[in-house]
């Protein structure tokens, strides 16, 4: 099998595929010990497929991984070549943390890598349309320093027409190869209150703790209200700063066992989300190397 080269035309059989290679199925597996969908996906599509007659699962979640790579290139294979190249090869997980989903106002961004600074990346695959993409980028400015749309190579033209200057742009080949195309420039314009609503309450806790060397003494049903009005006096790219501090400790249990050769490339994304630990991984790895 030349795993550059997959071509499949059943449009059914594709997405299902990326429903194979997603959180949930992941998860399913590993800490329900459920592969009942795999299998049935597998006999379904694949029982006669053309390099293995008999694959482990590995081999077969290689093979559903090259071929949305060459078919159907989602948001999941944007995500795992971030994972891989930015958080893991690029930054390092000793001094980066990750964010998957985050919610930022009305806008959920795809990732955050937090470190010295904060960078939100917004995906645009080839199945996406730029409809909310304004009000997106004006959500982030609200909260992240740097701000980059990742899209594929033949669409980085269209999306630079579409954003401002200070947006940058990062582009993915076909052999998932990322490459910035413009750098993002610094924002400094946040919303305190908007910063605010994306931290957990022992985090804004923390920050007022830190900054005011106390915490409201005030009810239950007032506290929010009295933190609201602390955190509008403190400056806003100082409040930036602190909420950076917080967010980094939102750490994973074993980032060795991520970075592990053991843990495949094309899982690293889910097992960064699941925020797997010691057994599962080892679960993980049993399960990987049976005949499905």
């Amino acid at each position: 099998m030349n795993k550059n080269l997959i071509t499949i035309e059943n449009p059914d059989r594709i997405r299902s595929y990326a429903n194979i290679l997603s959180k949930s199925t992941i998860e399913t597996m590993v800490r329900k010990s459920d592969c009942s969908y795999i299998r049935k996906k597998f006999n379904k599509y694949d029982k006669d497929y053309n390099y293995a007659s008999n694959p482990t699962f590995d081999e077969y979640f290689r093979y559903v991984f090259y071929s949305l790579k060459s078919n159907y290139r989602n948001e999941y294979i944007y995500k795992n070549t971030i994972i891989n190249d930015l958080l893991i090869a690029k930054y390092g997980l000793d001094t980066t943390t990750a964010l998957n989903e985050f919610k930022t106002n009305k806008s959920i961004a795809d990732l955050v890598l937090l470190n010295g600074s904060s960078k939100v990346f917004e995906i645009k695959t080839e199945l996406d349309t730029p409809s909310r993409l304004e009000s997106q980028i004006n959500d982030y400015k609200k909260v992240f320093e740097e701000i980059y749309i990742v899209t594929f190579l033949s669409l980085t033209e269209k999306y630079i027409k579409l954003i401002d200057k200070e947006i940058g742009i990062l582009s993915l080949s076909e052999d998932l190869k990322l490459s910035t195309i413009r750098e993002a420039n610094k924002n400094s314009n946040f919303d305190n209150i908007a910063i605010l609503k994306c931290l957990r309450k022992p985090e804004y806790i923390n920050v007022l703790e830190r900054y005011f060397g106390f915490i409201p003494k005030t009810t239950d049903f007032k506290f929010y209200q009295a933190c609201k009005e602390l955190f509008l006096k403190i400056p806003s790219k100082k409040l930036h700063d602190l909420m950076l501090v917080e967010l980094k400790k939102r750490k994973i249990k074993e980032e060795k066992l991520l970075t592990a050769k053991s843990t495949p490339e094309y899982l690293k994304y889910i097992c960064y989300t699941l925020d797997l630990d010691q057994n599962e991984y080892k679960k993980l790895s049993n399960i990987l190397n049976r005949k499905i």
